[in-house]
C-alpha cells in the first residue's frame, strides 16, 4: 500500500480539481498518478460521479475526522484563489478523501508487504563498455576493472588514475550496491563516498578539466576533495547538491517520501523544482518533498548524528514510526517484511548497533510496542500483541 502522506497528497489534488481546478504541474502530477494502474484510472473516473446520499452510509468505521484534519493542515500551506462557501468546499473533498481510502485501504484480515527481499545479493560494478563485474568477492579470483581501479579486502573500490585536465569525453562506471550491504569508493579526485544499502552511483572513471559531477539513488555520505576551479555536483531524481570541498550525507530512498542533505562541514549549495536553490551551513538539514514538487526546498536545523549513524554502524531513532524503522531493517537485513494486520501507528527512538542480529533488533523493538515479530528464513511477519 502507498504511504498515507500520497494518499492524502493524491486525495487533495483530487478535491482541488473537484473545488477549484488545478494547475498544469498538478494536473501533470495527477495524470501521473492516474497512469500508474488501471485500478487507480478506474478509481478516478468513479470519484468524478461521487454521490453524496450513496456515500454517507459507506463512512462507517472510517475515522473520517481524523483524514479530514490531515487534509485540511495540507491544504492550510496553499492560498486559495477562489473565494467559496467553507461547508461546501469541505463536504466535497471529505466524501472524496473518505471514499478514496475506502477503495486503497486494506481490509483487517490483509496481509500487507512493507518492503521487499531485495533482487539483487552482490555489489556489482557496471563498466563503461557495459559489461557487469561483480566485485562482491575479490579474493576468489581476478576481477576485471579499469586502469587505475584497484579493489581492497573490507568492500572498498579505489581509483587512483590521475584525472586528466584534456577535453575528451568521460567514460562512465556505476556501482550498485544491494540491500544487506554497504560499501566504500574512493573517485579518482580523491573523494571519498560511503553507500547504505540499496543504492547506486555513476560517475567518471576520471574527471575532466570541468565540473565533477555523479549522481546518486539511495544514500551516500561523501567527503569531497577540494578543487576551486572544479565544483563537485551530486544529482539525484529530485535535487542537485554543488560543493567544493564538504562533508555531507545525502538521501533518495523513494520510499521515504522525502529527499535530503546533511551538511557536517563546509558550504553546500541545494538546487530543485524550477531554478530554486538553497545554501545550507554545518548542521542544517535541506529537504525536498518527493511528492509534491511545489513545495520547495526546507531548511532547519538538525541532529547531524543522528543522520550519519548509518556510517558509523548504527542505527538511530528519533520518534521514527514502525513503518519507517521496517523498511530501514529490510534494506540493511535484506528481508521481506509483512504486516499480517491492522494496527495504530507507533513511534520510537533509541540508538541500536547494527552488528547486532536481526531478531536481536526485533526484540527491542518488541519491547516498546504493541507488535509482535516472527522470523522464517528472509520474511518478517508483523502483528498486534495477542492479550
Amino acid at each position: 500500500m502507498k504511504e498515507i502522506s500520497r494518499y492524502l497528497f493524491v486525495a487533495k489534488l483530487i478535491c482541488k480539481e473537484r473545488v477549484v481546478g488545478l494547475d498544469d504541474s498538478e494536473r501533470d502530477q495527477l495524470d501521473t498518478w492516474r497512469g500508474e494502474s488501471d485500478k487507480r484510472e478506474r478509481i478516478f473516473s468513479s470519484l468524478q460521479n461521487i454521490n453524496v446520499d450513496e456515500l454517507e452510509n459507506r463512512y462507517e468505521g472510517i475515522d473520517v475526522d481524523r483524514k479530514w484534519n490531515n487534509f485540511k493542515d495540507l491544504q492550510s500551506r496553499k492560498k486559495r484563489r477562489v473565494r467559496m462557501s467553507v461547508s461546501v468546499a469541505a463536504s466535497v473533498c471529505l466524501l472524496i478523501t473518505g471514499a478514496l481510502w475506502l477503495w486503497i485501504k486494506p481490509s483487517e484480515d490483509e496481509r500487507v508487504v512493507l518492503a521487499e527481499q531485495g533482487k539483487q545479493n552482490n555489489v556489482s560494478l557496471v563498466l563503461a563498455n557495459g559489461e557487469t563485474v561483480d566485485i562482491s568477492n575479490p579474493q576468489k579470483g581476478k576481477v576485471k576493472l579499469d586502469q587505475g581501479a584497484k579493489l581492497y579486502e573490507g568492500k572498498r573500490l579505489e581509483y587512483t588514475r590521475a584525472d586528466s585536465l584534456r577535453e575528451r569525453e568521460l567514460e562512465y562506471n556505476e556501482l550498485i550496491v544491494p540491500k544487506g550491504t554497504f560499501y566504500h569508493l574512493v573517485l579518482s579526485d580523491g573523494t571519498k563516498v560511503w553507500l547504505n544499502a540499496d543504492s547506486r552511483i555513476k560517475y567518471p572513471v576520471s574527471f575532466g578539466k570541468g565540473k565533477r559531477e555523479v549522481s546518486l539513488h539511495g544514500e551516500g555520505f561523501f567527503e569531497v576533495s577540494k578543487d576551486t576551479a572544479r565544483p563537485f555536483i551530486v544529482s539525484t531524481d529530485r535535487m542537485d547538491v554543488k560543493v567544493l570541498g564538504t562533508t555531507f550525507d545525502i538521501n533518495t530512498y523513494e520510499d521515504e517520501g522525502m529527499s535530503y542533505v546533511v551538511l557536517v562541514e563546509g558550504l553546500v549549495e541545494v538546487f530543485a523544482g524550477k531554478g530554486e536553490s538553497r545554501i545550507i551551513t554545518p548542521g542544517d538539514i535541506a529537504k525536498v518533498n518527493m511528492h509534491d514538487v511545489r513545495a520547495g526546498i526546507q531548511v532547519s536545523k538538525c541532529d547531524v548524528e543522528h543522520y550519519t549513524a548509518w556510517k558509523e554502524g548504527n542505527f538511530s531513532f528519533r520518534n521514527a514510526s514502525l513503518t519507517e524503522i521496517l523498511k530501514r531493517v529490510s534494506r540493511y537485513y535484506d528481508v521481506t517484511i509483512i504486516r499480517e494486520q491492522m494496527f495504530e501507528e507507533e513511534y520510537y527512538t533509541g540508538d541500536l548497533s547494527r552488528d547486532v542480529s536481526l531478531e536481536s533488533l526485533l526484540s527491542v523493538i518488541e519491547s516498546s510496542t504493541s507488535v509482535s515479530f516472527k522470523v522464517e528464513r528472509k520474511i518478517v511477519y508483523v502483528q498486534k500483541k495477542r492479550d
